[in-house]
């Protein structure tokens, strides 16, 4: 994805100058297809079999050319599952090393919450991956990690959320609320601190707002927020068919982990 980074940048041009300065051919891509982004961004998606590896190459290129006028990103489709019964030793690593080799995609494209105890004494981590990852992973039930058996649920997918509203059904860069709650934690709606170190009840600052019960986090099963901002429900990832290897635009929203998430490699 190309961002420009002027108010006057030129997605014509700068589609033009990489063509004169990349060859496809070079990076064994066959097929494309552009199309603006939801924030405005021009979104090159690349096709077929090994498209993950394609774009990263692709992206490399694009940033050597464009250098300083534009960003260069490759955003995925994301999808979220949820392991549960891992030993206490198991490690991070392990966890994405399974996790890759299971859905045969890329460590970088991996990002995990913190590993969470479970009352029977077993573990549990939330995961997210490019959303074919978390299907395929998702298809075998059960996953091996170290010694032991995991079970893999694929959780629904969210819908799309204001960053700086917090409310649902629109993206910040078409926000025209006053409200900017950016720098507020997510988990209990106060200020000065982010919900990965934050230890108060769980209070969703829109349901406050509006005058509801907020004894619960915003975007969880039990937030009417949802369906007051958005009129729309999630809908289950598991009923969407696993795409081809390509990269897709990522719209972004807050982790379901409380306690915020880490990447492979941080």
């Amino acid at each position: 994805m190309i961002t420009g980074n002027r108010e006057n940048f030129s997605y014509a041009d700068a589609l033009r100058k990489a063509r004169g300065s990349i060859s496809l051919g070079d990076l064994e891509i066959n097929k494309t297809k552009i199309r603006k982004a939801a924030n405005g961004s021009l979104l090159i998606e690349v096709m077929g079999p090994g498209g993950a590896e394609k774009a990263s190459r692709l992206r490399d290129q694009l940033s050597e050319v464009l250098k300083e006028d534009a960003r260069v990103t490759r955003p995925v489709t994301k999808g979220e599952i949820r392991l549960i019964g891992l030993h206490d030793a198991t490690s991070p690593e392990e966890i994405i090393n399974a996790v890759s080799g299971y859905s045969n995609c890329l460590k970088e494209d991996i990002k995990l919450g913190l590993i969470h105890p479970m009352r029977n004494g077993l573990f549990t981590v939330w995961v997210q991956c490019p959303l074919g990852a978390a299907i395929r992973t998702a298809n075998y039930g059960k996953i091996g990690i170290g010694w032991t058996q995991v079970r893999v649920d694929l959780l629904n997918s969210r819908p799309i959320q204001c960053f700086r509203c917090w409310r649902f059904g629109h993206l910040k860069q078409s926000c025209s609320s006053k409200e900017d709650f950016g720098g507020s934690c997510f988990r209990c709606g106060g200020e000065g601190h982010v919900a990965r170190n934050c230890g108060a009840p769980p209070a969703c600052k829109i349901c406050k707002l509006d005058g509801r019960a907020y004894n619960h986090r915003l975007g969880s099963n039990l937030c009417p927020a949802i369906n007051v901002s958005a009129r729309i429900r999630p809908t289950p990832a598991a009923t969407v068919p696993v795409p081809s290897s390509s990269t897709m635009i990522d719209i972004p929203g807050p982790s379901r982990e409380d306690d915020g998430a880490t990447t492979h490699g941080n």
